[in-house]
């Protein structure tokens, strides 16, 4: 997973060179003009076009570098739902709320009387990437001698590239708010990974006390601080948390989501990036 990150943080950080020329604006020198022409030019209107810098030197090699990563970057598959979204459409009750441009998902179906909704982002994955340049960096480099030694870094490097296949996904940071009419939202702040939700804070709000759109845009901790946050979720009693985990299984919140969430972040984040390419690709050939 480490490999395909590094892979994409390289595509994304390619650098667009170029030679910037120096503009040079010149004013026109006015020569004397004999008195016949000057007359009969005063006696036209004309308008002076003016040189538009709207437009700079280096626009169509951006333009064409632009539509070289779009090509790269897109598929033949990319109005297709993937399988993998389609499959989890197809066994569980969720539906999917995603909107093209925005970083935020959300995930919502009934469940008896309650609404509930799983809200996560992919900017996840772009903190997993700067985590993974951070231990690239302070990684000391690997110096090749001769004999026995260069063949030991071989043997390490191997090893280091069969742990990095091994690596599981990342995590994927997600809030779920359970919310019964009348009766106010329960809200908990989860995290995703390796096929496991685990539950970091558990928060109760009564009817009115917080929107539906706060819980879609704000941390759990920066939701009415002036309200009580809840216990310590890890010095509740293992039993209790064992309980809040099978609360949120028999929803769907389970080992399916928590595979799901990673996944699908990865693909709305690719989408996101050839959106952008296109975008800025427009503006920049407008």
């Amino acid at each position: 997973m480490a490999a395909r990150l590094f892979l994409r943080t390289a595509i994304h950080a390619r650098t667009l060179t170029s030679s910037m020329g120096r503009v040079c604006v010149t004013r026109p020198v006015m020569n004397k003009m004999t008195p016949s022409l000057s007359s009969r030019l005063s006696n036209r209107s004309f308008t002076v076009a003016l040189p538009r810098f709207s437009n700079g030197e280096v626009d169509s090699e951006l333009a064409h570098q632009l539509e070289e990563e779009m090509q790269f970057e897109e598929t033949d598959e990319k109005n297709e739902i993937p399988p993998f979204v389609q499959e989890f459409l197809d066994t569980n009750l969720f539906k999917i709320e995603d909107q093209l441009g925005h970083d935020k998902v959300i995930l919502t179906r009934n469940f008896g009387t309650e609404k509930i909704r799983v809200i996560f982002s992919i900017s996840d994955i772009n903190n997993t990437v700067e985590e993974f340049e951070d231990d690239e960096e302070e990684e000391a480099p690997v110096k090749h001698h001769e004999g026995g030694l260069k063949e030991g870094a071989e043997e390490e490097e191997k090893k280091e590239e069969e742990e990095e296949e091994e690596e599981g996904s990342f995590p994927v940071r997600a809030t779920v708010m359970v919310e019964k009419e009348g009766k106010g939202s329960l809200v908990l702040n989860t995290v995703a990974q390796d096929g496991y939700l685990h539950i970091d804070a558990v928060r109760y709000f009564k009817e009115g006390q917080i929107a539906t759109d706060e819980i879609a845009t704000k941390e759990i901790g920066e939701q009415r601080q002036d309200l009580y946050m809840g216990p310590v979720y890890e010095e509740l009693g293992e039993d209790l948390q064992t309980t809040f985990v099978k609360y949120l299984e028999e929803r769907g919140i389970d080992t399916a989501l928590a595979t799901f969430l990673p996944d699908y972040v990865d693909y709305k984040e690719q989408k996101e990036y050839v959106n952008w390419l296109k975008d800025v690709n427009d503006f920049v050939s407008a």
